[in-house]
């Protein structure tokens, strides 16, 4: 990775050189708002600009974020002077694979396109093949609970 891509990457929020693949900042807006979310699970409902000032997540995507959210059954949202968002169900029933997925659109890893697939070396897929299982565990058995936690 030459010295701009490296820029570019920091600028993104990925580590630069590193060769790991990051979550966008789309998924790590959702993470950070959830954790938050999770802390206030069950009993409080928070207003949107209080998640996005705790968690620091701008507002304007915090906005289209908790959409989808709500539209995934991980977020649920009432109107009015007592309103506000909350989690749909307990924060250790809600693994980082289900928001990934909500966020994401489709499963854990993108598909791999077509043209990219010859030709194919053996040792490549096994590779890739261990990356999600270890990535896939992790996901999976992570809750926003545990996020809440950590953060």
């Amino acid at each position: 990775m030459n010295t701009r891509e490296t820029e570019v990457a920091r600028e993104l929020g990925r580590p630069g050189g590193s060769g790991v693949v990051w979550p966008s900042a789309k998924l790590l807006y959702a993470l950070r708002a959830c954790a938050v979310l999770a802390t206030a699970y069950p009993d409080d409902r928070m207003k949107a600009a209080d998640i996005a000032r705790i968690s620091k997540v701008p507002a304007r995507y915090l906005t289209a974020i908790l959409c989808e959210l709500r539209a995934a059954d991980i977020v649920d949202a009432r109107r009015g002077h007592n309103g506000g968002y909350v989690l749909a169900h307990d924060p250790s029933d809600i693994s980082v694979a289900d928001l990934t997925r909500a966020i994401s659109r489709f499963e854990l890893f993108a598909p791999t396109p077509r043209a990219r697939l010859k030709p194919r070396l053996p040792f490549v897929d096994e590779l890739q093949q261990r990356l999600r299982d270890v990535t896939s565990e992790a996901f999976c058995t992570t809750s926003l609970a545990d996020l809440a936690i950590g953060g």
